[in-house]
């Protein structure tokens, strides 16, 4: 949370150069759709209408299309083989975001974004098809592809004060796209690459070199997107006084989108209150990042810089205009609040249970919504899960942040386990009570029940009602007449511990569930949580039996009985560690096609009842398949990063939960293979050992020809309704005949899923 100028900047080009995509159309009474959101059970943004070509459409396809181009252009060798390379890139790497489920289309916040976009190329028609993104990510940025797709956060959006500011975003992201620069970017990376390589063999330039001649000319294609974005700001009716303030945003881009003070009241009662040392009397200090900081090293112009350029042009520009808002102003501020409301959710997938907090406090102040008392709840009880765990840490120090977020920080750095689960319970049983039909709730509840089992193993301790200990005063003895002891530093230090007054933890906890200790319903759910855990770990001393069944399924299979299962985005990836780029693009296309077609094959053949969702066998009209997909595969990454937690419900599980019954089964299988040709890999001297024993010649030649790849092979299956996993396949191998090994084993894995014991 410190202040940097890497992690968090906006108005950047794409690093990936990506590539071209289809401009969709910005359809009729959006306004009444944003307006008609509801917050207090807000639901997250779901992208809607037809799928755009780009998301569906294979790489292949678009980089085979780029290639007709470039073999009609009249470019030299070397310009024409960097080109190429581009293409390739680009057009993968875009599809690998399109298809992650980061990226929304034709949702509310992505048609505003696109508005506004018109707003500033109606005067100026374009030479390519522009089109704007909202991206589901909590940091602060925009940027540009090279043939039209610009994409805004909504970080970023959530930071904004107005519409003219982000129209000042968007058209720095248009000249980008206009002039071009993220392909120039790249062939001047290329030709400094390549020049300076040739000449480092003479000792005349260093790495360091090559890192400021890129550095500089990146400036300098900032420096023209902020001069060239602002001229199509000024042919607009947009105001350019406020713009001004885009730069502070990016000055203090690490902070949260607001600076309020955090009450403890929001986490205590009257009578339950925690120690005062676990609360900060004064927060540090804002610095903001330094506006004149030493850019050298960097891809963009100081912040300083930047500013007074704005402020220079504006100078010498007369005519601007004079609104805030072109569209509705009551449009801006409810797509602000919608990027705002996605924040907690987004901030709790990448574990960063402050920031959900906090940002769930700022709008939990002014919008009450059972949404918002969820994302505080799902943070705490993560908190207590990873506690419990043992191995969860604080990477960030408190004493490094700055603002009010520092005193949440430094509450859950004081808090302990114990503490952590009485406190994630005290809340859930409460918002359990208050809506007892949501299962997510009651989910994170029963197994917050399970988690109190390690601490306590009764409620006697709550009913104890303690008081507080007065420290004693310290005794002086008068009758002594001989000369005072000298005291060392280490007596001063256990005086003055002595005369700390003694904090008992008890004395806060034991209050904790004084509004429903004598409610029979919280006591049957206590004794339940205690029977879950015995079995738990009965469950996990048995190693006897864990290690017979371990036989048993390596011998037999794991033989569950499942009839029916869904397979989602079946994955395939070829490597090649000898390339400076170790992802070879075409063969994993053509080999995930290929991975495809076999899963499906050997599912048939198994006779196991097999949904496949896949986003490159999608219609344009099946957008519900896309959101199911991304859903299902942000759900199967939470119970990763959950694996050491015993069995944690998503974040979403009411989402999951209705997946599973829309297709009418439990059980999820995410299966792929990873395909690597290691460094270590030497055809040269099996080829040379041939020359000497000829009958093993052959063989010889047809390793070196086709090299034998290392290959990994995994199917784990989830019951996504009780977070069960198994681990059908996980197996290396070395090959050379692919559709073998993968059909061998992936019609083994159906079998084990379908046969019973």
């Amino acid at each position: 949370m410190c202040p940097t100028s890497t992690g968090n900047q906006f108005l950047i080009h794409d690093s990936f150069l990506m590539k071209k995509l289809i401009l969709f159309l910005i359809t009729f009474g959006v306004a009444l759709v944003v307006e008609a959101q509801d917050f207090n059970h807000y639901q997250p943004l779901q992208c809607s209408g037809s799928i755009p070509a780009d998301f569906i459409t294979p790489s292949s396809k678009k980089y085979k299309s780029e290639i007709k181009k470039i073999a009609s252009a009249d470019y030299n060798t070397l310009e024409k083989k960097d080109r190429e390379n581009f293409a390739l890139e680009s057009s993968f790497v875009l599809d690998d975001l399109l298809q992650s489920g980061i990226v929304l289309f034709n949702d509310p916040v992505t048609l505003y974004l696109n508005e506004v976009c018109a707003q500033l190329t109606k005067w100026t028609p374009p030479n390519k098809p522009i089109r704007v993104y909202a991206l589901r990510s909590t940091a602060v940025n925009a940027f540009a592809t090279e043939q039209g797709a610009i994409f805004v956060t909504l970080g970023l959006l959530a930071q904004l004060e107005n519409e003219a500011q982000l129209a000042y975003i968007i058209a720095h992201e248009i000249i980008h796209v206009l002039e071009g620069h993220p392909i120039d970017l790249f062939l001047e990376a290329e030709s400094i690459e390549r020049n300076s390589t040739q000449r480092s063999v003479l000792g005349s330039t260093t790495f360091d070199d090559k890192i400021l001649a890129k550095n500089r000319y990146s400036k300098e294609l900032e420096t023209a997107a902020d001069t060239k974005g602002l001229d199509l700001v000024l042919k607009t009716d947009y105001s350019t006084a406020t713009l001004n303030t885009v730069f502070d945003v990016l000055k203090y881009s690490y902070l949260p989108f607001d600076e309020v003070a955090f009450e403890r009241s929001f986490f205590e009662t009257v009578d339950f209150k925690f120690p005062d040392g676990y609360w900060i009397n004064t927060v540090n200090a804002i610095q903001g990042e330094d506006e004149f900081s030493d850019d050298s090293k960097s891809d963009h112009p100081n912040i300083g810089q930047r500013r007074l350029a704005l402020t220079q042009a504006l100078k010498n520009n007369a005519g601007a205009g004079t609104k805030n808002f072109v569209l509705a102003e009551e449009r801006f501020f409810t797509v602000q609040k919608i990027a705002r409301f996605e924040l907690p959710l987004l901030h709790l997938r990448h574990g960063e249970l402050s920031d959900a907090i906090y940002t769930a406090y700022l709008l939990e102040r002014e919008t009450p919504s059972v949404y918002l008392q969820k994302c505080l709840l799902k943070s705490l009880y993560l908190h207590a899960k990873y506690l419990n765990d043992g191995d969860y840490t604080f990477e960030v120090k408190t004493d490094s942040i700055e603002g009010e977020i520092q005193r949440v920080f430094k509450f859950l750095q004081s808090i302990d386990k114990k503490e952590a689960t009485v406190f994630a319970l005290q809340k859930a049983w409460k918002q359990h009570k208050q809506h007892p039909e949501d299962q997510e709730t009651k989910l994170i509840l029963d197994d917050l029940f399970v988690e109190m089992a390690q601490h306590f193993k009764n409620l006697d301790f709550f009913l104890l009602k303690t008081t507080a200990i007065e420290p004693e005063s310290p005794k002086v003895d008068t009758t002594n007449t001989t000369k005072p002891k000298i005291r060392s530093k280490f007596d001063r230090i256990k005086e003055k511990q002595q005369q700390e007054p003694e904090v008992k933890k008890s004395n806060f906890l034991n209050t904790a569930f004084d509004e429903f200790i004598n409610d029979a319903a919280f006591k049957a759910a206590f004794e339940q949580g205690q029977k879950a855990y015995n079995e738990r770990i009965a469950a996990e001393k048995n190693l006897a039996d864990w290690k017979k069944n371990q036989r048993k399924e390596s011998l037999q299979g794991a033989n569950l009985g499942i009839p029916k299962i869904v397979v989602v985005n079946p994955f395939y990836l070829k490597l090649n560690e000898k390339k400076d780029n170790p992802v070879l693009y075409i063969d994993t296309e053509n080999g995930q096609n290929s991975f495809r077609g076999l899963m499906q094959e050997v599912a048939t053949k198994s006779g196991l009842k097999t949904v496949f969702l896949d986003v490159e066998n999608l219609k344009e009209s099946q957008a519900d398949r896309f959101n199911d997909i991304r859903d299902l595969n942000e759900w199967f990454s939470e119970q990763v990063q959950f694996s050491d937690l015993s069995l944690t419900p998503g974040i979403q599980q009411e989402k999951i939960n209705a997946i599973a019954s829309k297709y009418d089964t439990d059980y999820f299988l995410w299966t792929g293979a990873i395909s690597l040709l290691p460094k270590g890999h030497n055809a040269v001297q099996p080829l040379f050992g041939g020359l000497i024993f000829w009958p093993q010649l052959p063989w010889a030649i047809a390793n070196a020809v086709k090299p034998k790849y290392d290959l990994l092979y995994f199917a784990i299956l989830f019951d996504v309704k009780t977070m069960k996993r198994r681990v059908i396949k996980f197996e290396y191998f070395r090959y050379s005949d692919f559709t073998s090994v993968i059909k061998a084993h992936g019609y083994d894995a159906f079998l084990q899923i379908k046969q019973k014991d």
